[in-house]
């Protein structure tokens, strides 16, 4: 664990604020990017300043959810301070998912899909930062790790008095989330349907959490469709075959239910 980082003898910043703060930088960035040609640059800041918060809540709101009796007698106070530590990334993509969609139906001229693919693009890079911040912290830890393991060493947690070897599951998560951004830009540049990185997002996160899971040491609650899978797991069983449907019907051309459009190769790079 590095909770600090020293910047002088009197000078200490949180590391996990640190890094949470490069998250939503380097992603609104990203995201900001590939909006200001199509809304311009003042639209896109509102809206990606309007998506942080978004974000922010939704992530903080999952994690009271989904953490419910860790809050007990005082739920409402710590939804009202969203944005300390204690967040899901699958919150932020479904209340952002919302937000976007009243958007749509709002604002004149924003294409839903267009819009989502630009944040389901800065999601992951951001996503990536954040789980170093994890790591730095020491939250979202592993399970415990054989000492010939090429990771042993990388991570530690008191466990029952005695300083345990864990498998640095965040930084594994921080990597795919990386690979996640990778290949997302490269699938922008031969898109052809918008919608498209909002579909691969979801079906490759999915996966990688799913697997990653087995390697996380501090789910304590189980899903509602199998007991030895955690609540994430059983949320990514939900979400693999329904990114993979939505693929299938963007690019079929066979989902009519919301307003969009499809780009051309030069609309634009993030």
């Amino acid at each position: 664990m590095h909770p600090f980082i020293t910047l002088g003898p009197r000078i200490q910043l949180d590391s996990w604020t640190v890094m949470m703060t490069l998250a939503f930088v380097a992603g609104c960035l990203v995201a900001l990017n590939a909006l200001r040609e199509r809304l311009g640059l003042a639209r896109a800041l509102v809206l990606v300043l309007l998506m942080v918060w978004g974000a922010l809540f939704g992530a903080h709101l999952a994690h009271l959810l989904f953490h419910w009796g860790s809050f007990s007698g005082r739920h409402l106070e710590s939804l009202l301070t969203f944005w300390r530590d204690g967040h899901s990334f699958f919150g932020a993509l479904a209340f952002c998912g919302l937000l976007l969609l009243l958007c749509s139906r709002v604002f004149p001229g924003l294409d839903l899909w267009t819009t989502a693919d630009a944040f389901a693009l800065g999601a992951p890079l951001g996503l990536s930062l954040a789980r170093v911040g994890c790591y730095l912290k020491g939250c979202c830890w592993g399970i415990p790790i054989a000492d010939g393991h090429p990771f042993h060493g990388l991570a530690y947690k008191l466990i029952d008095n005695h300083y345990t070897a864990l498998h640095p599951v965040q930084l594994y998560s921080a990597a795919a989330a990386l690979a996640i951004f990778v290949v997302l830009l490269g699938a922008r540049t031969r898109q052809r349907v918008s919608g498209t990185l909002l579909g691969l997002l979801g079906l490759l996160y999915g996966c990688a959490r799913f697997f990653l899971e087995f390697y996380r040491g501090d789910t304590g609650s189980h899903s509602l469709f199998l007991e030895s899978l955690s609540v994430h797991q059983g949320i990514c069983l939900v979400l693999i075959p329904a990114s993979a449907l939505f693929l299938y019907l963007r690019l079929s051309g066979r989902s009519k239910g919301f307003r969009s459009e499809s780009r051309t190769p030069d609309s634009g790079a993030a």
